[in-house]
């Protein structure tokens, strides 16, 4: 199958489809695929500045386990009001 053929093909799925997760999952990966060159994503300057925040946190010992990180999450999840 060609590029062209292929390009054809996707693109009549995604119309055909309304599944909102699938059609977010696509929407990523091509932003990542625009964001990549050689295959290497580029990082904005606020993307890099997160990670170097991150990492000040790690250095400074301001982390939590990942199961700290889901009983929190659990815990906002219990307290969140939907209706507002």
């Amino acid at each position: 199958m060609s590029t062209a053929e292929l390009k054809k093909k996707l693109i009549a799925q995604i119309n055909d489809t309304d599944n909102d997760d699938l059609l977010s999952e696509i929407s990523t990966m091509l932003y990542i695929e625009s964001k990549s060159v050689n295959g290497v994503y580029q990082m904005s300057d606020a993307e890099r500045e997160a990670v170097e925040e991150g990492i000040r946190q790690i250095e400074n010992g301001q982390w939590i386990t990942n199961e700290e990180a889901n009983k929190h999450i659990e815990e906002w999840l219990k307290n969140k009001d939907y209706n507002s």
